[in-house]
């Protein structure tokens, strides 16, 4: 019985298919060496690893990814991954406080010694800035108004102040920062929710604690009464007039349980001139209401909250 490999003996023998299959075997080899001789493009998009930044200072931008391209040879280039491709950026010597533009480099591997390498940018524009801590208050935002015959009264925040830490440029803007907006709309009771600070505007800007507690007191109109407080101006310079355009401010109260007379004269309603220039203006300022003696009164809110003051100096 002739086995498979003695009749694939007798074929080629028979045909002269060796000189065939040399010529086959041959283009294949030197189909393979041409390929790998090829020169091929690869491009990447990698972040740069940032070296050597104090731990006082801070990148002020959002550091974005370098297009890189590599060049060479298909079968050193098919050895080069992304993880094989470090760029870096060393701060060791930065400028305070305004852009500068910083090299970048590349950390060098010994699968890279065989490819060129091409950069989008040979240097970064970075702003570096001192880090600074501030304390500051939040400001609730309320959206919405509770159900018919019911009033909000004034809204406490828990913890009134909290602490941000950033680059001092921005920092130094700050001065108090603002919840997300809550809304109260068709409410009937009172509400006790967590909320979140709003940083969004603000670029590495971290906060803490970043969620306070809003306690929003509503009740019904019925246990409730007003009376209107005439505003004084405190603070007040020699050299300048002033024109409130609310006079008066409407206090609202829990209704006492004891036999109270309940008068203006029991509260102090101000405003003070927060003004610094010798320019006329006119600004938005904050009323303030309290109890002038001690009585088992609670002052419930107050309507306006602030009123706009208009402020001339004399020449």
């Amino acid at each position: 019985m002739i086995s498979f490999l003695d009749k694939l003996k007798l074929i080629i023998k028979q045909y002269d298919l060796l000189p065939k299959l040399l010529s086959i075997l041959l283009a294949v080899i030197l189909w393979a060496n041409l390929q790998n001789s090829q020169i091929e493009e690869i491009t990447y998009y990698i972040f740069p690893e940032i070296k050597n930044l104090s731990q006082n200072l801070i990148i002020l931008e959002d550091l974005k990814k370098i297009r890189v391209t590599i060049r060479g040879k298909k079968e050193y280039v098919k050895s080069v991954n992304i993880s094989n491709i470090k760029l870096f950026i060393d701060l060791s010597k930065p400028v305070i406080g305004k852009k500068h533009a910083y090299q970048i480099g590349m950390h060098y591997s010994e699968l890279m010694s065989n490819i060129e390498y091409f950069l989008e940018k040979e240097k970064l524009d970075l702003t570096i800035c001192k880090i600074k801590n501030k304390i500051v208050p939040v400001e609730p935002v309320i959206i919405g108004e509770p159900s018919f015959q019911y009033k909000k009264g004034i809204i406490s925040v828990d913890p009134p102040l909290v602490q941000i830490s950033g680059a001092d440029v921005i920092i130094d803007t700050i001065k108090s920062l603002k919840t997300y907006p809550l809304n109260i709309d068709k409410e009937i009771q009172t509400l006790h929710v967590p909320v979140h600070i709003n940083i969004k505007e603000y670029s590495k800007l971290f906060v803490s604690p970043d969620t306070v507690r809003l306690t929003i007191p509503i009740v019904p109109v019925a246990n409730l009464m007003s009376i209107a407080i005439p505003i004084e101006i405190r603070s007040k310079r020699n050299d300048s007039n002033y024109v409130l355009k609310n006079k008066k401010v409407n206090v609202y109260i829990k209704k006492p349980l004891t036999n109270v007379e309940i008068n203006e004269n029991l509260f102090v309603a101000y405003v003070n001139d927060i003004t610094h220039t010798k320019d006329q203006e006119s600004i938005i300022v904050p009323i303030i209401v309290e109890k002038k003696v001690k009585l088992p009164i609670e002052i419930y809110t107050y309507e306006p909250l602030e009123t706009e003051l208009y402020v001339s100096h004399e020449q």
